[in-house]
């Protein structure tokens, strides 16, 4: 039971980074070449966009790993571990997370989110 238990979990977890990515329509191709701190944070806001979602799962499958380990350990040293693995997996996400939410808060003030408003001049018609 224990074996196909954990079959499922790597099958479910394991095709979850494939379901997560998304194509970045918001590239850094403005900045490029302008060797400016914009382009530096656009890149370091792509590859972490690409990152996280991967790290997240890795924390989730962990965390699961320490609840499975927890309910299947026989003796408290390994309930002790299971325990450790969830704490250290909770804290993982959180950390994950907040790196997440702290790019975004940079890329949104620094105005990298690569939309841009023109206005276009005009004459008035009378």
């Amino acid at each position: 039971m224990k074996k196909k238990l954990i079959a499922v979990f790597s099958f479910v977890f394991g095709l979850s980074p494939l379901m997560v990515f998304a194509q970045n329509t918001q590239g850094c191709d403005q900045y490029v070449g302008q060797g400016n701190i914009q382009a530096i944070i656009c890149k370091i806001g792509e590859v972490l966009d690409t990152l996280i979602p991967v790290l997240i799962v890795l924390g989730i499958v962990f965390f699961v790993w320490g609840v499975v380990s927890y309910v299947i350990g026989k003796d408290e040293e390994a309930k002790k571990r299971g325990k450790d693995k969830m704490i250290y997996g909770i804290i993982g996400l959180v950390v994950i997370v907040a790196m997440w939410g702290l790019v975004g808060i940079i890329t949104n003030t620094f105005d990298l989110n690569g939309s841009t408003n023109v206005t276009i001049p005009t004459l008035p018609i009378n």
